[in-house]
């Protein structure tokens, strides 16, 4: 998964075969190694007969495995298309190393980024917008994608990122025992509408296993309070501005009605105490809690020990439906080398990859492109398909440059939660120090600027 693991890998593949063009991915190691990897922009072993989209992506693991696997089946598809993929540590390194090469103006043609991120690249000049008239001759438009993920990738009313998933922040749990405990609505999903509805269930899945109903791995994470805490506020319809250059706002009240609820669940009878994200997911894993709060990328994890496992959106705990997601994206680096030819062929191979977005939904991430999710190979996916309407309620981060997946932002706005969550501080004055630090953070100059 990409959230987790880190990876530096690099391999080039034509559409010859894939084991001719690894002769490329050497290539592209060696100069990854050294920091060059931009340098395949444009590029290939033949420069004036082919060009050569470069792409690079923080996909490791199983993830990285499905891509790699992806890109191969795209080239042996459409003749004269060659791609030379490589992946890059998950995080900020990743994005410290894609502001630089863009910044150089000789970075991949095109690159993975969280939309999350895409905010602080697009005012500094970083990425380009995407022509949504190209690409309509490869069949790709807005209305192939839901209003809240194609408008996250929009700024100043130009498309900068073209959705390649949704990955939600859900969750799981043990369908057997959900049964047992009678939590279980005529639908067969779980029956919560209110967070003291939530406790009562992870109560009664606690008193069919022995011990807490519910995991949540929150301790010494730089991500997850965030997750969980952005999308039930989120819910309460409470509104927010986390604008560069001004006091953050939150509604108070109602934020601290959040954190209050987490630290009521957090008895030892609803959910688990002091869980740090390993811990949950053993626990969850070996039948020791019965419901996990956690992203999709988990799903296989959960797949291979659990034989009854369901999964549901976040339940709506507060008013109204929100989900909190993130959402792999493809950007166009700003790019001195970029030619006529490389720009059609980078089209051409991100378009592919959003039509093979049902093969991408095995890993457990909901395809942006919505033909993909129509596909049978995707409808034969029972799980996924149990929460693929966290889709249509998604909450992404504040879209101010210095939020996002992997920042200082979220390190710190999990640091005051975990203290509110555990009872360690008092719900409204945790809400206080988060926008004190907010603000804080917003009084910064953007450094992509």
């Amino acid at each position: 998964m990409d959230d987790q693991d880190n990876m530096l890998s690099s391999s080039g593949i034509s559409r010859r075969s894939f084991i001719k063009g690894s002769a490329l991915g050497l290539f592209g190691l060696g100069l990854s190694a050294l920091g060059l990897t931009s340098g395949l922009s444009g590029c290939s072993s033949s420069a004036s007969q082919t060009v050569t989209v470069s792409v690079w992506d923080l996909f490791s693991g199983a993830d990285g495995a499905n891509t790699r696997a992806m890109i191969e089946s795209i080239v042996q598809e459409h003749p004269g298309l060659f791609v030379a993929p490589t992946t890059l540590s998950w995080g900020n390194p990743y994005y410290t190393k894609l502001a630089m090469a863009s910044a150089s103006g000789a970075p991949p043609s095109t690159a993975i980024m969280h939309v999350s991120r895409m905010p602080g690249f697009a005012p500094g000049g970083l990425i380009e917008p995407w022509d949504m008239k190209l690409f309509q001759e490869f069949d790709v438009s807005p209305e192939y994608f839901t209003d809240a993920l194609f408008g996250a990738g929009t700024y100043e009313d130009k498309q900068f990122a073209i959705p390649l998933d949704t990955h939600p922040f859900i969750t799981f749990y043990d369908q057997d025992v959900a049964d047992k405990a009678g939590v279980l609505g005529s639908d067969g999903r779980l029956e919560v509408d209110s967070a003291e509805a939530f406790y009562e269930v992870g109560v009664k899945l606690g008193e069919v296993i022995g011990g807490p109903g519910v995991a949540f791995g929150f301790q010494l994470d730089t991500a997850q309070a965030w997750r969980l805490f952005w999308g039930l506020y989120n819910q309460t319809g409470g509104g927010y501005d986390f604008s560069a250059g001004q006091r953050a706002q939150l509604d108070i009240d109602k934020a601290a009605q959040v954190v209050e609820a987490v630290h009521m669940w957090m008895d030892g009878k609803c959910m688990a105490k002091d869980q740090d994200y390993g811990g949950a997911l053993s626990a969850f894993n070996g039948g020791r809690n019965a419901l996990i709060f956690s992203g999709v990328w988990e799903l296989n994890g959960f797949i291979e020990n659990l034989p009854a496992l369901a999964a549901s959106p976040t339940p709506t705990m507060f008013g109204q439906p929100a989900n909190y997601a993130d959402s792999h994206t493809y950007v166009l680096p700003t790019n001195r080398r970029m030619t006529d030819d490389l720009r059609q062929k980078t089209y051409e191979f991100v378009a592919a990859m959003l039509k093979l977005g049902d093969r991408w939904g095995k890993a457990g991430h909901i395809p942006g492109y919505l033909p993909s999710q129509e596909k049978p190979d995707y409808q034969k996916l029972e799980l996924q398909n149990q929460y693929a309407d966290a889709a249509q309620t998604v909450i992404f981060d504040p879209p101010v440059w210095y939020a996002g997946a992997g920042t200082d932002f979220q390190n710190r706005m999990c640091q005051h939660l975990i203290e509110g969550f555990r009872g360690t501080t008092e719900p409204k004055r945790v809400i206080e120090q988060m926008l004190e630090t907010a603000s804080s953070i917003a009084q910064q100059p953007n450094p992509t600027e």
